[in-house]
């Protein structure tokens, strides 16, 4: 998917979703929130828990389950991806 152009000066927020190669609910949530997040305008990228960048979230964030969802550095949701209805 292509990412929309940005007007000068604008930036769109990222949403980063945590997830498991090898876990399928963790696969199936990307699906929801990548649609989720492109209505929105917003970014999406996909981090794997078991990279080093994934890892970081992990600590940082105290997250004890994936998928995850980071919106603006914040934990949003965990284990069963719940999409905040003031964002929705």
């Amino acid at each position: 998917m292509e990412e929309e152009a940005v007007g000068e000066g604008e930036e769109k927020e990222e949403v980063i979703v945590l997830v498991s190669p090898i876990c399928e609910p963790s696969l199936e949530a990307v699906r929801e929130v990548r649609e989720w997040a492109w209505r929105r305008g917003l970014i999406i990228r996909e981090v794997s828990a078991l990279e080093p960048e994934g890892q970081g979230y992990i600590l940082d964030l105290g997250i004890s389950r994936v998928p995850a969802l980071i919106l603006g550095g914040r934990l949003i949701s965990e284990g069963e991806i719940r999409l905040p209805d003031d964002l929705k």
